[in-house]
Protein backbone atom coordinates (compact mmCIF):
# COMPACT_ATOMS: atom_id res chain seq x y z
CA UNK A 1 0.00 0.00 0.00
CA UNK A 2 1.54 3.30 -1.11
CA UNK A 3 -1.24 5.66 -0.02
CA UNK A 4 -4.51 5.46 1.90
CA UNK A 5 -7.33 5.51 -0.60
CA UNK A 6 -9.95 8.28 -0.20
CA UNK A 7 -13.17 7.49 1.66
CA UNK A 8 -16.43 9.47 1.76
CA UNK A 9 -16.64 9.14 5.55
CA UNK A 10 -13.00 9.03 6.68
CA UNK A 11 -10.32 11.68 6.73
CA UNK A 12 -6.73 11.20 7.80
CA UNK A 13 -4.00 13.06 9.62
CA UNK A 14 -1.04 14.30 7.65
CA UNK A 15 1.40 11.45 6.96
CA UNK A 16 -0.87 9.06 8.86
CA UNK A 17 0.21 6.00 6.87
CA UNK A 18 3.89 6.60 7.58
CA UNK A 19 3.30 7.59 11.23
CA UNK A 20 1.29 4.47 12.06
CA UNK A 21 3.87 2.25 10.38
CA UNK A 22 6.71 3.92 12.26
CA UNK A 23 4.90 3.60 15.59
CA UNK A 24 4.57 -0.14 15.03
CA UNK A 25 8.13 -0.71 13.82
CA UNK A 26 7.46 -0.77 10.09
CA UNK A 27 9.69 2.12 9.02
CA UNK A 28 11.35 -0.40 6.73
CA UNK A 29 8.77 -1.00 4.00
CA UNK A 30 10.63 -4.12 2.91
CA UNK A 31 10.08 -5.68 6.32
CA UNK A 32 6.36 -4.92 6.04
CA UNK A 33 6.20 -6.48 2.57
CA UNK A 34 7.99 -9.57 3.86
CA UNK A 35 5.52 -9.94 6.73
CA UNK A 36 2.55 -9.54 4.39
CA UNK A 37 4.01 -12.19 2.08
CA UNK A 38 4.68 -14.52 5.02
CA UNK A 39 1.12 -13.99 6.24
CA UNK A 40 -0.28 -14.80 2.79
CA UNK A 41 2.00 -17.85 2.39
CA UNK A 42 0.73 -19.17 5.72
CA UNK A 43 -2.91 -18.71 4.61
CA UNK A 44 -2.25 -20.63 1.39
CA UNK A 45 -0.95 -23.59 3.40
CA UNK A 46 -3.96 -23.87 5.71
CA UNK A 47 -6.11 -26.71 4.43
CA UNK A 48 -9.11 -25.67 6.56
CA UNK A 49 -9.46 -22.18 4.99
CA UNK A 50 -12.18 -22.25 2.35
CA UNK A 51 -11.16 -18.86 0.93
CA UNK A 52 -7.50 -17.92 0.52
CA UNK A 53 -7.58 -15.00 -1.90
CA UNK A 54 -7.25 -12.01 0.44
CA UNK A 55 -6.12 -8.57 -0.66
CA UNK A 56 -2.58 -7.70 0.55
CA UNK A 57 -3.94 -4.38 1.88
CA UNK A 58 -6.41 -6.31 4.06
CA UNK A 59 -3.57 -8.46 5.41
CA UNK A 60 -1.48 -5.35 6.02
CA UNK A 61 -4.25 -3.81 8.11
CA UNK A 62 -4.57 -7.01 10.14
CA UNK A 63 -0.85 -6.79 10.86
CA UNK A 64 -1.19 -3.13 11.84
CA UNK A 65 -4.11 -3.81 14.19
CA UNK A 66 -2.03 -6.58 15.80
CA UNK A 67 0.93 -4.23 16.38
CA UNK A 68 3.04 -5.91 13.73
CA UNK A 69 3.04 -9.27 15.54
CA UNK A 70 2.63 -11.70 12.67
CA UNK A 71 1.96 -14.78 14.81
CA UNK A 72 -0.72 -12.90 16.73
CA UNK A 73 -2.28 -11.77 13.44
CA UNK A 74 -2.34 -15.37 12.16
CA UNK A 75 -3.96 -16.63 15.35
CA UNK A 76 -6.66 -13.95 15.38
CA UNK A 77 -7.41 -14.34 11.69
CA UNK A 78 -7.83 -18.08 12.20
CA UNK A 79 -10.22 -17.32 15.08
CA UNK A 80 -12.22 -14.94 12.91
CA UNK A 81 -12.67 -17.53 10.16
CA UNK A 82 -13.54 -20.19 12.74
CA UNK A 83 -16.06 -17.97 14.53
CA UNK A 84 -17.96 -17.51 11.28
CA UNK A 85 -19.01 -21.10 11.99
CA UNK A 86 -19.16 -20.92 15.79
CA UNK A 87 -20.98 -17.58 16.16
CA UNK A 88 -22.99 -17.00 12.96
CA UNK A 89 -25.60 -14.97 14.85
CA UNK A 90 -22.97 -12.23 15.19
CA UNK A 91 -21.18 -12.48 11.84
CA UNK A 92 -23.30 -14.08 9.12
CA UNK A 93 -25.95 -12.43 6.94
CA UNK A 94 -24.96 -8.84 7.73
CA UNK A 95 -27.36 -6.64 5.77
CA UNK A 96 -26.73 -2.91 6.28
CA UNK A 97 -29.48 -1.96 3.82
CA UNK A 98 -32.38 -3.61 5.64
CA UNK A 99 -31.40 -5.28 8.89
CA UNK A 100 -30.80 -2.44 11.31
CA UNK A 101 -34.06 -0.45 11.38
CA UNK A 102 -34.78 -1.47 15.01
CA UNK A 103 -31.22 -0.53 16.03
CA UNK A 104 -31.37 2.88 14.33
CA UNK A 105 -34.55 3.66 16.24
CA UNK A 106 -32.81 3.04 19.58
CA UNK A 107 -29.21 4.13 18.87
CA UNK A 108 -27.44 6.38 16.41
CA UNK A 109 -23.92 5.21 15.53
CA UNK A 110 -21.37 7.14 13.51
CA UNK A 111 -17.66 7.80 13.04
CA UNK A 112 -15.82 11.04 13.50
CA UNK A 113 -14.27 11.82 10.11
CA UNK A 114 -10.94 12.82 11.66
CA UNK A 115 -8.95 10.42 13.88
CA UNK A 116 -7.36 11.54 17.13
CA UNK A 117 -3.88 13.05 17.12
CA UNK A 118 -2.54 9.57 17.95
CA UNK A 119 -4.35 8.09 14.93
CA UNK A 120 -7.20 6.33 16.72
CA UNK A 121 -10.62 6.31 15.05
CA UNK A 122 -13.57 7.46 17.20
CA UNK A 123 -16.93 5.64 17.17
CA UNK A 124 -19.93 7.45 18.69
CA UNK A 125 -22.93 5.54 20.06
CA UNK A 126 -25.84 7.77 21.05
CA UNK A 127 -29.07 6.63 22.73
CA UNK A 128 -32.04 8.31 21.03
CA UNK A 129 -34.49 7.91 23.91
CA UNK A 130 -36.79 5.92 21.63
CA UNK A 131 -37.62 2.20 21.66
CA UNK A 132 -38.40 -0.48 19.09
CA UNK A 133 -40.13 -3.75 19.89
CA UNK A 134 -37.75 -5.73 17.64
CA UNK A 135 -34.50 -4.26 18.97
CA UNK A 136 -31.97 -6.70 20.44
CA UNK A 137 -28.50 -5.99 21.81
CA UNK A 138 -26.90 -8.25 19.23
CA UNK A 139 -28.05 -5.79 16.53
CA UNK A 140 -25.60 -3.28 17.99
CA UNK A 141 -22.67 -5.68 17.61
CA UNK A 142 -23.65 -6.80 14.14
CA UNK A 143 -23.68 -3.18 13.00
CA UNK A 144 -20.35 -2.60 14.71
CA UNK A 145 -18.89 -5.54 12.77
CA UNK A 146 -20.16 -3.98 9.54
CA UNK A 147 -18.19 -0.87 10.56
CA UNK A 148 -15.06 -2.84 11.53
CA UNK A 149 -15.03 -4.61 8.18
CA UNK A 150 -15.07 -1.14 6.64
CA UNK A 151 -12.04 -0.22 8.76
CA UNK A 152 -10.24 -3.31 7.46
CA UNK A 153 -10.71 -2.19 3.86
CA UNK A 154 -10.54 1.62 4.10
CA UNK A 155 -8.95 2.86 7.33
CA UNK A 156 -5.37 2.87 8.59
CA UNK A 157 -5.34 3.58 12.30
CA UNK A 158 -3.96 2.19 15.54
CA UNK A 159 -7.35 1.20 16.92
CA UNK A 160 -10.42 3.05 18.06
CA UNK A 161 -12.11 4.83 20.94
CA UNK A 162 -15.79 4.55 21.81
CA UNK A 163 -17.91 7.48 23.00
CA UNK A 164 -21.13 6.16 24.55
CA UNK A 165 -23.77 8.81 25.16
CA UNK A 166 -26.50 7.04 27.13
CA UNK A 167 -28.11 10.14 28.63
CA UNK A 168 -31.42 9.35 26.91
CA UNK A 169 -31.38 5.59 27.33
CA UNK A 170 -34.68 4.08 28.47
CA UNK A 171 -35.30 1.54 31.21
CA UNK A 172 -36.55 -0.98 28.64
CA UNK A 173 -33.34 -0.70 26.62
CA UNK A 174 -31.30 -1.33 29.76
CA UNK A 175 -33.17 -4.59 30.34
CA UNK A 176 -31.83 -5.71 26.94
CA UNK A 177 -28.21 -5.43 28.13
CA UNK A 178 -27.02 -9.01 28.52
CA UNK A 179 -23.45 -9.24 29.86
CA UNK A 180 -22.89 -12.53 28.00
CA UNK A 181 -23.87 -10.94 24.68
CA UNK A 182 -21.57 -8.02 25.51
CA UNK A 183 -18.72 -10.38 26.37
CA UNK A 184 -19.05 -12.46 23.21
CA UNK A 185 -19.18 -9.34 21.05
CA UNK A 186 -16.10 -7.84 22.69
CA UNK A 187 -14.26 -11.14 22.31
CA UNK A 188 -14.96 -11.08 18.59
CA UNK A 189 -13.77 -7.48 18.33
CA UNK A 190 -10.51 -7.96 20.18
CA UNK A 191 -9.62 -11.66 19.83
CA UNK A 192 -10.81 -12.24 16.26
CA UNK A 193 -10.90 -8.92 14.45
CA UNK A 194 -7.82 -7.67 16.29
CA UNK A 195 -9.33 -4.30 17.18
CA UNK A 196 -7.61 -2.33 19.92
CA UNK A 197 -9.92 -0.27 22.12
CA UNK A 198 -7.93 2.59 23.61
CA UNK A 199 -10.71 4.17 25.68
CA UNK A 200 -14.44 3.86 26.34
CA UNK A 201 -15.99 7.24 27.16
CA UNK A 202 -19.27 7.73 29.05
CA UNK A 203 -21.22 10.80 30.08
CA UNK A 204 -22.42 10.31 33.65
CA UNK A 205 -25.40 12.70 33.71
CA UNK A 206 -28.00 9.98 33.21
CA UNK A 207 -30.27 8.55 35.89
CA UNK A 208 -29.43 5.08 34.57
CA UNK A 209 -25.67 5.64 34.31
CA UNK A 210 -24.64 3.47 37.26
CA UNK A 211 -26.80 0.57 36.07
CA UNK A 212 -25.35 0.69 32.53
CA UNK A 213 -21.80 1.01 33.85
CA UNK A 214 -22.28 -1.95 36.19
CA UNK A 215 -23.65 -4.18 33.42
CA UNK A 216 -20.95 -3.10 30.99
CA UNK A 217 -18.12 -3.77 33.44
CA UNK A 218 -19.33 -7.34 33.93
CA UNK A 219 -18.45 -8.01 30.30
CA UNK A 220 -15.08 -6.23 30.22
CA UNK A 221 -11.61 -7.56 30.91
CA UNK A 222 -9.62 -5.98 33.73
CA UNK A 223 -7.58 -4.08 31.14
CA UNK A 224 -10.65 -2.62 29.42
CA UNK A 225 -12.24 -1.66 32.74
CA UNK A 226 -9.21 0.56 33.36
CA UNK A 227 -9.80 2.27 30.02
CA UNK A 228 -13.26 3.59 30.92
CA UNK A 229 -13.31 7.39 31.13
CA UNK A 230 -16.34 9.16 32.63
CA UNK A 231 -17.19 12.77 31.73
CA UNK A 232 -19.59 15.15 33.43
CA UNK A 233 -19.58 17.59 30.47
CA UNK A 234 -18.28 18.07 26.94
CA UNK A 235 -15.14 19.85 28.13
CA UNK A 236 -13.92 16.61 29.65
CA UNK A 237 -14.32 14.89 26.29
CA UNK A 238 -12.30 17.63 24.56
CA UNK A 239 -9.31 16.66 26.72
CA UNK A 240 -9.19 13.41 24.75
CA UNK A 241 -10.75 14.27 21.40
CA UNK A 242 -10.11 17.64 19.73
CA UNK A 243 -13.17 19.89 19.90
CA UNK A 244 -12.95 20.69 16.18
CA UNK A 245 -13.45 16.96 15.44
CA UNK A 246 -16.60 16.61 17.58
CA UNK A 247 -20.14 17.06 16.13
CA UNK A 248 -21.79 20.44 16.51
CA UNK A 249 -24.40 18.75 18.74
CA UNK A 250 -21.60 18.33 21.28
CA UNK A 251 -20.26 21.85 20.98
CA UNK A 252 -17.72 20.96 18.31
CA UNK A 253 -17.07 22.07 14.76
CA UNK A 254 -17.77 18.85 12.80
CA UNK A 255 -20.98 17.90 10.98
CA UNK A 256 -24.12 17.20 12.98
CA UNK A 257 -24.96 13.79 14.45
CA UNK A 258 -27.68 13.31 11.83
CA UNK A 259 -25.35 14.15 8.95
CA UNK A 260 -22.60 11.85 10.21
CA UNK A 261 -25.08 9.05 10.89
CA UNK A 262 -26.71 9.33 7.46
CA UNK A 263 -23.35 9.52 5.68
CA UNK A 264 -22.11 6.36 7.38
CA UNK A 265 -25.29 4.41 6.69
CA UNK A 266 -25.11 5.34 3.02
CA UNK A 267 -21.47 4.29 2.73
CA UNK A 268 -21.94 1.00 4.57
CA UNK A 269 -24.91 0.21 2.33
CA UNK A 270 -22.92 0.69 -0.87
CA UNK A 271 -22.84 -2.21 -3.32
CA UNK A 272 -19.07 -2.40 -2.89
CA UNK A 273 -19.21 -2.87 0.87
CA UNK A 274 -22.11 -5.32 0.76
CA UNK A 275 -20.16 -7.41 -1.75
CA UNK A 276 -17.21 -7.40 0.64
CA UNK A 277 -19.38 -8.54 3.56
CA UNK A 278 -20.62 -11.45 1.46
CA UNK A 279 -17.04 -12.30 0.47
CA UNK A 280 -15.96 -12.42 4.12
CA UNK A 281 -18.79 -14.84 4.93
CA UNK A 282 -17.11 -17.29 2.54
CA UNK A 283 -13.98 -17.19 4.72
CA UNK A 284 -15.55 -19.61 7.21
CA UNK A 285 -13.35 -22.63 7.85
CA UNK A 286 -13.95 -26.22 6.80
CA UNK A 287 -13.25 -27.97 10.09
CA UNK A 288 -13.22 -31.42 8.48
CA UNK A 289 -9.83 -30.41 7.05
CA UNK A 290 -8.32 -29.26 10.35
CA UNK A 291 -6.52 -31.52 12.80
CA UNK A 292 -9.03 -32.09 15.66
CA UNK A 293 -6.35 -31.77 18.34
CA UNK A 294 -5.44 -28.31 17.05
CA UNK A 295 -9.08 -27.20 17.10
CA UNK A 296 -9.72 -28.51 20.61
CA UNK A 297 -6.57 -26.94 22.01
CA UNK A 298 -7.39 -23.53 20.55
CA UNK A 299 -11.17 -23.24 20.85
CA UNK A 300 -12.58 -25.51 23.57
CA UNK A 301 -14.21 -23.43 26.29
CA UNK A 302 -14.50 -20.36 24.08
CA UNK A 303 -17.90 -18.58 24.21
CA UNK A 304 -20.20 -20.29 21.74
CA UNK A 305 -17.73 -23.11 21.00
CA UNK A 306 -18.01 -26.84 21.10
CA UNK A 307 -16.16 -28.84 23.73
CA UNK A 308 -14.88 -30.95 20.87
CA UNK A 309 -15.46 -31.30 17.18
CA UNK A 310 -16.48 -34.63 15.68
CA UNK A 311 -16.55 -35.13 11.92
CA UNK A 312 -18.26 -38.20 10.47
Amino acid sequence: MDVIKPSPVLKFNENQLQTVRKTLGYEDINRLKQDIQQFDDWIQKQSHFRTKNFDPEFLERLLIYNKGHIERAKKKFDKLCTCLNLMPDYLIGLDPKHEFIPLFEVFESFLLPMPTDENYRVVFIVATGREHEDYQLIHFYRYLFVIIYYFLTHDYCQGFEIVSDIRKITAKTITMINPMVLHKGLMLLTDCLGQRIKKIHFFNNSKFFEAVLFLTKQALSAKLKERIVVHSDYEGLYNHIPKEHVPKDYGGDALSVKELTDNLRKELSSDEHIAYLKFMEQAATDESCRLPCAFNEEYSGMPGSFKSLTVD
